[in-house]
């Protein structure tokens, strides 16, 4: 679609919405940001497939060392087991002839202070290879959950390609891309201050009501360290807990915070997917920080003034741990892992 196109194309979207100066006027940007995106993909755009690669790329990148990982711990398991269950018939066997009297006690003893030494070498073998069976856990842990990580954005990849080659009745390109265009800008302007935006309050209400005692996990006897869960935050705020939102899911990874959901207005409804990561906002607070904002895989425009008032200046999904502060404490830092939020106090 070239430009002559997008002008025609945007001269007849004015023309529905002369009898809406005000909505039109948010709406308009939203539209040319989605024209244009659909012309020529932008750097949103780039992003999502971006992240799409990389989610691929880690899942190829790590299934082998799992596989690697497990073949090296069954060998070691198997062998530790044979061990065992020598050392269990030996001295099972020995103490039975030395009860009945037909092996010399001198010789039993000998041979199991032997094998308690040999035992003592293999419980020490014991221990490495349960430290190799939690990193293995923890391999498999974050396979599972990249691959999860997978589908909400083959998801709206694959709703940008639905919606766009899903032409309305009557229009031919380049007409009907830019009529697409403009469907879906008008349902974000009604959805952008109505479910998306109260959404992120209703959740930092749901975390506070139910105490970030009670949400976080206490990972020590001390109380400096907590872990807020991706499996809490979806049981608290997932789901379909929140009207005109459903199959609402968080992902927590070490990189960054994302959030899927079905997005419903009055006409439609539509793929939700968020990019974003944690950040402070003060000493022991923190809000989730959106990069990008996906609507059937259509990008919203970050210079949105809309969206940078009511999304990237506010106050989305704010936590404060203050309360959990111990006395001695002045700060928590906070990190992102795969599958969970950690925050320590210092």
């Amino acid at each position: 679609m070239n430009n002559r196109h997008i002008l025609l194309a945007l001269s007849l979207v004015t023309g529905f919405c002369l009898l809406a100066p005000q909505a039109f006027a948010h709406l308009s940007g939203v539209f040319a940001y989605f024209v244009q995106d659909i012309n020529e993909p932008s750097a949103s755009t780039r992003m999502l497939q971006q992240q799409l690669d990389s989610v691929s790329g880690r899942i190829a990148k790590l299934g082998p060392e799992v596989d690697q990982a497990r073949a090296d711990y069954d060998v070691q398991a198997d062998s530790s087991v044979q061990r065992i269950r020598f050392y269990d018939v030996y001295v099972g066997s020995a103490l039975g002839a030395l009860w009945a009297g037909a092996q010399d006690p001198i010789d039993v003893l000998a041979s199991t202070e032997l094998m308690q030494k040999r035992l003592g070498e293999d419980l020490d073998a014991l221990v490495k290879l349960a430290d190799s069976y939690r990193k293995l856990q923890g391999q498999e842990e974050s396979l599972r959950r990249y691959a999860d990580l997978l589908v909400p954005f083959r998801e709206a990849s694959q709703a940008r390609d639905d919606r766009l080659s899903n032409v309305p009745t009557g229009l031919v390109s380049p007409f009907a891309e830019p009529y697409i265009a403009y469907r879906i800008a008008e349902d974000w302007e009604e959805l952008r201050g109505t479910t998306f935006t109260l959404f992120f309050t209703w959740a930092a209400s749901k975390i506070a009501e139910q105490g970030v005692g009670t949400v976080l996990d206490k990972m020590d006897n001390n109380g400096r360290v907590w872990n807020l869960t991706e499996e809490n935050l979806n049981a608290l705020v997932g789901g379909d807990s929140f009207p005109f939102m459903k199959d609402v899911r968080f992902y927590i990874r070490a990189d960054h915070l994302n959030l899927s959901a079905t997005l419903v207005s009055s006409r439609n409804k539509y793929k939700l997917l968020t990019v974003g990561q944690i950040e402070r906002t003060g000493p022991a607070g923190v809000q989730y920080r959106i990069e990008g904002i996906f609507l059937d895989g259509m990008p919203i425009d970050p210079n949105d003034v809309d969206v940078q008032r009511e999304v990237y200046r506010g106050q989305l999904m704010g936590i404060n741990i203050q309360s959990l502060m111990p006395p001695d404490a002045k700060v928590a830092s906070f990190e992102q892992q795969n599958g969970y939020i950690q925050f320590k106090f210092q």
